[in-house]
């Protein structure tokens, strides 16, 4: 079942479903205490969940428009250390921390030749899907 915004906006269809699902999850009142202490107030609300939303989408390496953005973001945040803001820090940390999770993602092409494979059986179709629904320009089924 796919989520509304992900509906609307026709992107990274399963990493939205990934994040409303963990997002609801945490939103529970069995996890009151572990919410407290990731956030305060609701601007670290709001804070926290967008890093949540900047990570898992992170992981979506298929969509060109999705990595201009990122490299745009690590442009902004890296290529003049000079000029310094009060959110140059937290621009930074979430920049770095999406390509800890990119590395992360693909971090199957170093363990064992079963999970290897499954791994790229999976990472195949996601591609095709891409390529199919018109968010990437090749199709892997050619490469």
């Amino acid at each position: 079942e796919h989520t509304r915004s992900a509906q609307i906006f026709k992107k990274s269809i399963a990493e939205q479903n990934s994040v409303e699902l963990a997002w609801g999850m945490l939103m529970g009142e069995e996890y009151a205490a572990l919410r407290e202490c990731i956030y305060h107030t609701e601007d670290d609300l709001r804070r926290f969940r967008q890093l949540v939303v900047n990570t898992v989408m992170a992981t979506d390496i298929v969509d060109k428009e999705l990595q201009e953005l990122r490299k745009a973001r690590w442009e902004a945040a890296f290529t003049n250390t000079l000029v310094r803001d009060e959110n140059s820090n937290d621009r930074k940390a979430t920049i770095v921390i999406e390509h800890l999770i990119q590395a992360s993602d693909v971090s199957h092409t170093m363990q064992h030749w079963h999970i290897y494979k499954t791994w790229n059986q999976k990472f195949f179709v996601e591609c095709y899907r891409a390529y199919k629904s018109g968010r990437a320009d090749s199709d892997p089924s050619t490469n």
